[in-house]
């Protein structure tokens, strides 16, 4: 059998695609069996190691790095072999496939866009990136077969803090610290590492079968992407949207920086409620606050009480005495007290609470920093607790308060506590001058086009959990103190701190500007201030270059737990910038969770890696394998049996090609005889019913449904009875059937519709 690329015969075309008559859809659960059906396989007698994929089967991982080293050959010679072998046909097969141009935009028809989430260029991919690239891979090809421009854009994201953690742990296996390198030094060194990882990363997203124009790839560190970001922050620095401040923020103690609230992982643990007694002044009564952080009473500055608590009312106004502090605060009344908390009479400490610092703004009360940047207790307390720890302050400042006689008791409470999402540290609320940016004029404008319907949700209760959201958004910290990322382009005079300049010389440590010199701001901004402009920076579209028609794109697929910390910011920075929405869909899926419905996690030893799967079984069997019972939004457990049935089903598939190889032989030509038998018309009518069926479930997002239709029309159809029957009879003449809805298929596929 002679098989030519895509230069003259289009592969994509053909074998995966039942007929229909006015209906277009296609079988597109699977990436490359029924075309490495009729490909040769790949032989080579060196193989490079591919990093982070090891399995005792024959290793995808180092085919495509050997594929990709070499020309893909243009005409293949072959016979097929008896066994289906994919990770020896997969790689040949996608190489071909990406050698033709198959991937990218054909530059006519309906556009239709997705810009790929972009994996963390600092390691492997885990099992969440096989569900949401093969669903996206799946709308591609699926739009693509029916006739859509299509163009799929892949990615690579610098990861910020992510990355960084990475390159610490890196560090501190080699017995080295940030604080040995400079800046530039450190930059440098992260740059080298994530380029050795990007590579490794983009061949797991070929053996995974993505049909992405990599043509078109795009690195959030390029200059394009920093070009856009500046101008960006230099648009919201013009309109009065950021602002820089000192502030209450999210700070790890580990990692010394800080985060978006988004980015703290809360968790509800068993703690104390400690009830402390505060004398009142000239009288001999007390007053008895509650708190779940006694440590932080040496930042008091006021016991406040709700207005209305008969209580306290008559002693609104007057002052206490702050154990072990030897200062005197005042009692104050504020709406926001819950008299129904605690005693109902609450310690105010503005520096160390969200809810604190707001009452302390409206009050204008003083700020005493208890806790620093490194995790001790600061020079402003007395010094007894200088210096120690916050776990070692809070057991001293108990153990002084019951030797002085001011405990009252102490009751059980759950409370949330927020996490660093990386390291597990206690993050600490804590002032720090910072950017931030204004969000309820973004938050307006995205609430609008949301409740208008302009964006469809699927599940739809996204739409209302994202609305609720936005409802309780505060300002943006857009600062990180890490060297990794993009610089904030922003100067400060050495001569007057209050002024500040937007300059993108992020390069120079020092500028001149006006007689004057200012100097380098040393915070890099949030990933997901950079990521949240991802679509309309993939799609060129602020410069109108040729990906421009292409925004809006079509559809962003995601897990749901991005739904806060990047569609929303999706959203509101692509109206701003564009007003345009960035998409016009959100299809959120669920968690994928291991065998026994947990959560996978590097400390339970459940991590499953996609490419161990891919390794065993191959991509189209992992491909069917994740999708298959999966509903949109819904956490679903990963089973190997199901991608046992993939392999299964695509060895199937192997043997069908094979059996009208055999049958068909050398006389095989790039057309198809009319039907002559009952079976004939039989088939062509079972698969146009598969195909409208198909089509429909696709088109609302039901992928699991549309691989039960293709795998059962396959395999209850198509091999059980209509191949069967044509062995049955040895009558070559029965495969027109296939071979005519191979080809009327093909043909309404390059119809737009």
């Amino acid at each position: 059998m002679r098989i030519i690329s895509y230069s003259s015969w289009d592969l994509s075309s053909c074998l995966r695609r039942p007929m229909a008559r006015d209906k277009y859809s296609v079988v597109t659960t699977f990436s490359s069996s029924s075309h490495t059906a009729i490909m040769n396989r790949h032989k080579t007698k060196s193989v490079k190691t591919n990093p982070g994929v090891t399995d005792s089967h024959v290793n995808v991982g180092e085919l495509f790095w050997v594929i990709f080293s070499y020309e893909t050959p243009k005409v293949l010679d072959m016979k097929l072999s008896k066994a289906y072998e994919p990770q020896q046909y997969e790689p040949t097969t996608y190489a071909l496939w990406e050698s033709s141009g198959a991937f990218r935009p054909k530059g006519e028809g309906r556009p239709y866009s997705i810009v790929m989430p972009p994996p963390n260029a600092n390691g492997n991919l885990h099992i969440g990136h096989g569900l949401t690239f093969n669903l996206q891979d799946i709308l591609i090809r699926y739009h693509r077969m029916k006739g859509f421009d299509t163009i799929y854009i892949p990615g690579a994201d610098h990861a910020g803090f992510e990355t960084w953690v990475v390159y610490e742990k890196l560090l501190e296996s080699e017995g080295k610290s940030r604080f040995d390198f400079s800046r530039e030094q450190l930059y440098s060194q992260v740059w080298d590492f994530v380029e050795k990882q990007r590579g490794s990363v983009e061949l797991q997203l070929r053996a995974l079968g993505t049909s992405a124009s990599w043509d078109h790839l795009v690195f959030t560190l390029d200059e394009k992407v920093i070009e856009t970001v500046y101008g960006t922050f230099k648009k919201l620095w013009d309109d009065k949207l950021v602002y820089r401040g000192e502030r209450l923020v999210n700070y790890c103690t580990k990692h010394q920086t800080s985060f978006a609230d988004i980015e703290v992982e809360h968790k509800t643990e068993k703690g104390k409620i400690w009830k402390i007694a505060y004398p009142l002044l000239d009288q001999k009564a007390e007053i008895v606050v509650a708190t779940t952080r006694p440590e932080t009473m040496l930042g008091d500055v006021a016991v406040a009480v709700h207005p209305e608590d008969k209580r306290y009312k008559a002693l609104i106004g007057k002052k206490v005495f702050l154990p072990l502090s030897n200062r005197e605060i005042p009692i104050i009344a504020d709406d926001t007290v819950d008299p129904e908390f605690g005693t109902g009479a609450v310690k105010i400490t503005p520096a160390h609470d969200q809810n604190d610092f707001e009452m302390g703004e409206r009050h204008n009360l003083e700020f005493i920093q208890v806790i620093g940047f490194d995790g001790r207790i600061t020079e402003a307390v007395p010094k007894a607790y200088q210096g120690l720890t916050v776990d070692e302050a809070r057991a001293k400042v108990l153990e002084d308060l019951e030797a002085n006689s001011f405990r009252r008791g102490e009751d059980d409470h759950e409370h949330s506590v927020g996490h660093c999402y990386k390291c597990g540290t206690v993050i600490q609320p804590l002032m720090k001058d910072q950017w931030f940016l204004s969000m309820r004029p973004l938050v307006e404008k995205a609430k609008k086009v949301i409740e208008a319907g302009d964006i469809q949700f699927t599940p739809s209760n996204s739409k209302r959990v994202l609305l609720q959201y936005l409802d309780n958004l505060r300002d943006w910290n857009l600062s990180r103190q890490i060297p990794w990322g993009i610089p904030i382009p922003a100067f400060q005079n050495i001569d007057n701190p209050d002024d500040w300049i937007f300059d993108s010389r992020v390069d120079r440590e020092t500028i001149e500007v006006g007689g004057y010199t200012y100097k380098r701001e040393e915070d890099t901004f949030d990933t997901w201030f950079s990521s949240g402009q991802w679509p309309f920076i993939t799609t060129d579209y602020l410069e109108g270059g040729e990906l421009s028609k292409f925004y809006p794109t079509d559809m962003m697929e995601t897990g749901h737990d991005l739904l806060d910390r990047w569609v929303a910011r999706m959203i509101m920075l692509g109206l701003y910038m564009t007003d345009k929405v960035p998409f016009k869909n959100v299809y959120m899926h669920g968690m994928v969770l291991d065998e026994h419905g947990q959560k996978m996690s590097k400390s339970k030893g459940n991590v499953i890696n996609p490419m161990d799967i891919i390794n065993k079984y191959g991509s189209d069997a992992f491909r069917l394998g994740i999708i298959a019972s999966r509903s949109a939004g819904q956490n679903q457990a990963f089973s190997t049996t199901k991608v046992v049935a993939g392999r299964n089903f695509a060895n199937k598939l192997w043997n069908i090609a094979r059996f009208i190889e055999d049958r068909v032989g050398e006389k095989f030509k790039n057309r198809a005889p009319e039907p002559q038998t009952i079976a004939d018309h039989w088939i062509i009518r079972e698969l146009n019913t598969a195909s409208e069926e198909i089509d429909r479930l696709l088109s609302d997002y039901r992928f699991a449904e549309a691989t039960e239709v293709v795998y059962h029309t396959i395999w209850d159809n198509v091999a059980d009875w209509y191949v069967e029957a044509s062995k049955r009879q040895n009558n070559p003449g029965m495969l027109g059937g296939w071979l005519v809805a191979t080809r009327q298929w093909r043909r309404a596929c390059h119809k737009t519709t």
